[in-house]
């Protein structure tokens, strides 16, 4: 869950500088403590989505396949590109900086974890517009990251359905602990774990950072004595 730690970047940036072992601990503390939320997200990727065939089947070598469009499902590289990382993120657009995080890398296990998150049913079609090809005027549908992309109205809501079958969106912002809330916070894997787990995690990430900010005042008053 994102949580705000005033002056964290900071100190984590002095903590190289001027204490790197305190620095090393305090990032293998963090590792460990988000070792196991990462560890139980990979467990619920599913080993394969039957009802979506074409999504699950491999590819073969001769087949070309526009990976950044809409990657094939592979259930190994899905649990693979789950990770922690314990370094500062890049601020977002509000400023905010993650000093600790579980993310997937992998195209494919985002869309599992976030597919139907905003629109339950799927994304609708776009309504029919007016277009004017070579001085004739007809019709042709809407297009837009709003709007789904396929000619069968229901391919949204069959593809969440069978993802939902797998493993249902799981809200995180329902637990202890403090914490911005965001309809973001919500998943089938990393959000899961992270909701099961129930906010101790959370509040562990956060009393180390404190702990250490603490130690390392302390160090740096001994220091300039």
């Amino acid at each position: 869950m994102p949580t705000e730690v005033r002056g964290g970047v900071e100190a984590r940036k002095a903590l190289r500088k001027y204490a790197p072992d305190l620095g090393k601990a305090i990032q293998k503390e963090l590792a460990n403590l988000l070792k196991p939320v990462t560890n139980k997200a990979k467990g619920f990727i599913p080993a394969d989505i039957p009802e979506l065939s074409n999504w699950s089947k491999p590819v073969s070598s001769a087949e070309t396949i526009n990976y950044r469009a809409f990657p094939k499902f592979d259930a190994g590289e899905a649990r693979r590109g789950i990770g922690y990382r314990t370094a500062p993120s890049k601020p977002n657009k509000n400023g905010f900086r993650a000093l600790a995080r579980i993310a997937n890398v992998s195209a494919a296990g985002a869309i599992y974890e976030t597919s139907g998150r905003l629109n339950p049913f799927g994304r609708p079609q776009g309504p029919l517009v007016d277009r004017y090809i070579d001085g004739v005027y007809d019709k042709t549908t809407a297009s837009g990251k709003q709007y789904s992309n396929s000619l069968n109205p229901n391919a949204g809501k069959q593809f969440i359905d069978a993802l939902n079958g797998t493993g249902k969106i799981v809200d995180a912002n329902n637990q202890t602990g403090r914490g911005r809330r965001s309809r973001k916070m919500k998943g089938r894997a990393i959000y899961r774990a992270w909701a099961e787990d129930g906010g101790k995690t959370n509040a562990a990430v956060i009393k180390a950072i404190e702990k250490t900010k603490i130690v390392f005042n302390k160090y740096i008053l001994q220091a300039v004595k």
